[in-house]
């Protein structure tokens, strides 16, 4: 037998016996945005818009029927924007306890449109400079609605809340939006217990106080992109039929990693392609 039909042989063997194992690791997730370190005052603005066809915030739908709600204070658009900016300030303090955040929610009038034209950069600066703030984050619209269903077990209604929001974040150093980002959320309410029995006396909040727990929610997740994160994950390993490998193995499951690497290292620059790979290489599988 020839050395090419020997190497051959040897690859197909290691293929077919190389078995591949997943071990735990955690990864550092930095924040999906975040403030830059020189802006000290940080206004957060509610802009005010809406969508031409947002026309239902004072409606709600009762099973299969669209109803107009009654008791509505007038100004419970900006309420609720008002509840979602306030919460992402006070989520956003957590992470940046040495910057000041304020609020502006009437800065704007409401205004509307088929679609959401980008504010001029000289607008923002200029509203930088009026509120004596160093950087701008944006609630350019938010969006609600309130669904109640028939529970056929007789219990309280089901119930939940649609939250649609556009937020921006610009920088009035650099005269550039650093941030947008479209959040779509649903908060829905039951009466059933974690063993799945049904609560008949469980108390779901009114339609008011839906629509306020849901706003308050939608600002905390929005000002959660600026927070920095641990994500369980797991990563593949391989073991190849060879000693040094099977060795390896042993101080993984150990978490031995000097001793893993060395073992590891012996095969990083071997001819065989195959062997190096299994050495060089550790997988990444996404987080869940």
């Amino acid at each position: 037998m020839n050395k090419l039909s020997t190497l051959i042989l040897t690859l197909l063997s290691l293929v077919s016996c190389t078995v591949y194992k997943e071990f735990p690791v955690d990864i550092y997730k930095p924040g999906e945005a975040e403030i830059p370190a020189n802006a000290q005052k940080i206004a957060l603005i509610y802009r005010n818009f809406k969508y031409d066809n947002d026309t239902l915030k004072h409606y709600y739908r009762d099973n299969h029927l669209l109803k107009k709600a009654k008791g509505d204070p007038p100004n419970l658009d900006s309420l609720l924007a008002t509840i979602c900016l306030n919460e992402a300030a006070i989520t956003l303090k957590k992470n940046y306890e040495n910057k000041e955040f304020l609020i502006f929610a009437d800065v704007f009038k409401p205004h509307s449109a088929a679609k959401i034209p980008q504010l001029n950069p000289s607008v923002l600066s200029g509203l930088a400079e009026t509120t004596k703030t160093d950087y701008i984050i944006l609630l350019e619209t938010h969006s609600y609605f309130y669904s109640e269903y028939k529970d056929d077990e007789g219990g309280p209604s089901p119930r939940q809340v649609i939250t649609a929001d556009v937020w921006s974040a610009f920088d009035p150093s650099t005269q550039k939006f650093r941030d947008r980002k479209t959040m779509i959320d649903t908060v829905f309410w039951n009466a059933f217990k974690d063993d799945g029995t049904l609560d008949r006396n469980s108390k779901l909040p009114p339609r008011l106080a839906a629509l306020k727990i849901a706003s308050r929610m939608a600002g905390e997740k929005y000002a959660k992109r600026y927070t920095a994160s641990w994500a369980n994950t797991k990563r593949i390993y391989s073991v190849p039929p060879l000693p040094d490998f099977e060795a390896a193995e042993k101080y993984v499951l150990k978490g031995d990693w000097d001793n893993t690497i060395q073992l590891w290292r012996k095969y990083t620059g071997n001819k065989d392609g195959k062997l190096a790979i299994n050495a060089r290489y550790i997988w990444l599988l996404p987080a869940k």
